[in-house]
Formats: structure tokens, C-alpha cells, sequence
């Protein structure tokens, strides 16, 4: 146990955050406690519960700092004004599966409802930021269709989906040892095509 160190007021908090941040990177969700947090900010068993209140109220910080990151994974595709629809949603899938590979932790955590405060009015905020521009490019891509809500939903359940699966392992069953891209470009070819072009 190294010794523990005096913070200045509210820093506290910050180091907490940091700690139990790098806890769900190293070692996912399943490794995370409170006590272990704790020790890493080098402060008593009991201080999480009292800055954050639950297990819930700390790993809810950690959601958002993940969403904030996938943003960051979906940001370069919007920039880009040279881009096709059909190649936003295209890059910004890539930038998904690669969000949920690089920070499998954080990809699971952000998602579970039973592990995060989604009443929290700040989760809505961050959340929205970081899919609105995915919701963006898939109505771009699909004029044609009349369900705003459902072609939204449609696009990022694909993509999501694709990404549990292939962090999961299960892409091998169909795609042996494709790269992860190589199993995006083939399943969005294949979603994409379904849905129509459009119009000019």
C-alpha cells in the first residue's frame, strides 16, 4: 500500500476519476472496485462512497470520459467535407470497431445500464455529442427513407453490433482471420447495399 497522499481541495475527486479510469482500461469492468480505486488514489476504502455515492456514481464518471473518447474515434470523418455519405459511414464504422477494440473496458461499461446513472443529465449530453455525428451521416446516407428514427436506430445497431461481435470473437466464426477492417468493409458492403443510394 504506498503511502497516502494529501490533497488540495477537489482534487480528490479527480484522482478517484483517474483511478478508477485506469482500472477499467487495464483490466475491464469485472476487474473494477472501489477498495482497488481507492488504493490507487492512495486514500481510505471508504472515500469513493462518500464523493461518488455507489459503485454506480464513480463508473458513471468513467462512461463519460469514455463517450468523450469515442467522440474523439467519430470526430475525423465529419471534418472531412470531401467525403461521400456513403464514405462517412463507412469511416465513422471503422472508427466505432476500432474505439471498442482500443478501450474494450470502456466499450462495455458505457452500455450497461445496470453499471452507469444513465438519469444522470450529463450522460445524455455526452452520449448525444459523441453519436450525433454518426446519426448524421446515416440520415445523409438514406434520404430515401421516411423513418428518421428508424434509420438511425438501424445504422448504429449494425454497427454496434459489429462491434460487440468482433471484440467478442465471434467474427471468426464466419470471417477466420480477417483483419477487423477487412470484416467491417465486408459487412457494410453488404448493409449498404441494402438501403438506397441517395439521390444526387
Amino acid at each position: 500500500m504506498p503511502p497516502r497522499r494529501a490533497y488540495h481541495h477537489g482534487d480528490l475527486r479527480t484522482a478517484l476519476i483517474a483511478a478508477a479510469d485506469a482500472i477499467v482500461r487495464e483490466q475491464g469492468l469485472e476487474g473494477f472496485s472501489l477498495r482497488e480505486a481507492a488504493r490507487r488514489a492512495g486514500v481510505s476504502p471508504g472515500a469513493p462512497a462518500h464523493h461518488f455515492g455507489s459503485v454506480k456514481g464513480l463508473l458513471t464518471e468513467v462512461a463519460l470520459l469514455g463517450y468523450d473518447e469515442l467522440a474523439r474515434y467519430l470526430a475525423p470523418p465529419l471534418e472531412d467535407t470531401t467525403e461521400s455519405a456513403e464514405g462517412t459511414v463507412r469511416r465513422m464504422a471503422h472508427g466505432y470497431v476500432r474505439f471498442a477494440l482500443d478501450h474494450p473496458g470502456h466499450f462495455r461499461l458505457m452500455f450497461r445500464s445496470d453499471a452507469v446513472d444513465r438519469d444522470d443529465p450529463r450522460y445524455g449530453d455526452v452520449s448525444a455529442r459523441a453519436l450525433n455525428g454518426l446519426a448524421a451521416a446515416a440520415c445523409a446516407f438514406d434520404k430515401a427513407s421516411g423513418q428518421t428514427e428508424g434509420r438511425i436506430f438501424g445504422t448504429w445497431a449494425a454497427i454496434h453490433g459489429m462491434a460487440h461481435l468482433i471484440l467478442e470473437g465471434k467474427a471468426q466464426y464466419l470471417f477466420g482471420t480477417a483483419s477487423a477492417d477487412a470484416v467491417v468493409d465486408l459487412a457494410l458492403a453488404a448493409l449498404l447495399a441494402r438501403l438506397p443510394s441517395p439521390p444526387d
